[in-house]
Formats: C-alpha cells, structure tokens, sequence
C-alpha cells in the first residue's frame, strides 16, 4: 500500500470526516486514511455531517457531492455559515463520479477546497490533501487536462463527425445540410448536459432514455468514436447492470460532443 512522505506535516496528525454514502467507497478510503494513521470519522448523509461538524471539531472533510437528505453542496454551504470560524472555514475535498467539464464551479461556489474525481488512486488522494494543505489547490485550472488525460479521446486535429451520409440524404441540397447542422448544434449539446445531470444524480433511468436519445443522431453525423459508448450507457441503465463504467462514458460522450460541436461551428460557419 503506498505511504506518503514524510518531507511535510505527518498526515497522521490529522482529523479527517469522511462523508460517504457508499458502503463501498467508504470502506476503501478508510482503509487508505487507516494506513496512513488518519483519525477518521465517517457520516452516511447531509445531515450527519453538518450535525458532526457542530459536535466535533475535524482538519479536514472529504465530502461526498451526492448523499442522502442533503447533497455534498448543500452540507458543504451549511457548513461556511457556522458560527465558529475554525469550523467554518474547515478545508473541505469534493468527491464525486463526474468530473464535466463546469462541474468544478459548483464546487467552488458552494466553498469548497478541491475536488478528487472516483474512483481513485492512493497517490490521488494523498495528492489532494496536500495541497490544500500547502493551500495550493488551483481549483479548477486543473479540471480541463484532467479531465481529457483521463477519457482516452480522439486526438486534438481529428475530425470527430463525418458528413458521408447527411451528404447523400441531403442529395446536393446545402441549406439542407446547414439546417441539419444548426439543430445539432441547438439540440445535442443540451440533451448530453441533460444526460450528464441525470447521471450526476444518479438517476439511471433518464440517463438511459436521453442516451437512446442521442443515438441515432449520433449515428447520422458518424460520430464513431462514441458510437458504442452510447449504446453501452443506454444498455447498462435500461438493464441495470456495470452502472459504475457510466459516469465514466457519460464524460466521454460530454467532451467528444462539445469538440465536435465547436467544429461545426467552425466549418459551417455557425
């Protein structure tokens, strides 16, 4: 298991709350922060947290976004208006499923310090922690090249659609073509960032529905390279089964199609 160094303050003197719903999550960080000799607490909802936070006093709280009662946001905002300040200014780690791309001000607006994308690594999480340790946690000027190391997509230059198809639907007729394109352009991004928010909150059933959704168009603009990411994320909610692959494909379809879109945009003059 890997150890932190020693070069910094110990991290085993440190109280830390985790807040975490999942039986299995919450088993595995404990048993990173248990090795490194991190006192740990844990909470199970909103409630739980902000209700520890008044009773106890932490060094930090690594906060689940989605929980039971009140989301990581909300106890998160609950928690900046304590009255004691040393609680209300407690540093506290988003952990969260989706990493899309603006995600990450919500996190920031709510107060909190960093975020830390699940599942992760042992050194991800030490990493984390010290930062904002050593207060220097660039919150979000991260998040773009994180979030794109981690989603193996297409290559920057590569052209993500292909118009073969719509070319010989539209049968020569150009306004066709740009017609086409601008409902693309004023639709799909709109129905990935629904699908997005639904699978940020869980909620397998409209994550499903909005994937079936974007298929076929998808499937019109030749948009290989999440062809069978859509069908995977469509399958796995409608069947209930390999849930935890979604959040990671959701992503992956969010920033494939935002490329996409702005090449449009670009070739067509839109």
């Amino acid at each position: 298991m890997y150890k932190p160094s020693s070069g910094k303050a110990s991290l085993s003197n440190l109280k830390v709350l985790l807040a975490e719903d999942n039986e299995v999550n919450k088993l595995l960080a404990l048993s990173i922060l248990r090795h490194w000799g991190i006192e740990t607490q844990t909470a199970h909802t909103g409630n739980e947290v902000i209700a520890m936070m008044q009773e106890h006093d932490f060094d930090m709280v690594l906060m689940d976004i989605q929980m039971p009662e009140k989301s990581g946001i909300e106890a998160t905002q609950a928690i900046r208006q304590l009255d004691d300040e040393k609680k209300r200014n407690v540093p506290i780690i988003a952990l969260t499923a989706n990493a899309l791309r603006g995600e990450e001000k919500k996190y920031l607006a709510a107060g909190m310090n960093d975020y830390l994308t699940k599942p992760f690594k042992e050194t991800e999480l030490y990493n984390v922690i010290q930062r904002v340790l050593s207060d220097n946690s660039s919150f979000g000027s991260r998040y773009e090249s994180d979030a794109v190391e981690n989603l193996n997509l297409p290559s920057d230059g590569e052209q993500l659609y292909d118009m073969t198809l719509v070319n010989e639907l539209a049968q020569g007729n150009a306004d066709f073509i740009k017609s086409l394109v601008q409902i693309f352009i004023n639709t799909i991004p709109q129905t990935t960032k629904e699908m997005a928010e639904a699978c940020e909150q869980k909620n397998w059933e409209q994550t499903g529905k909005l994937a079936h959704k974007l298929k076929s168009t998808i499937d019109t603009m030749q948009i290989l390279s999440i062809k069978e990411d859509v069908r995977t994320i469509e399958m796995s909610c409608k069947n209930a089964k390999q849930i935890d692959h979604v959040p990671y494909l959701v992503k992956r379809v969010y920033a494939v199609i935002e490329k996409a879109t702005v090449q449009l945009r670009k070739e067509f003059s839109l």
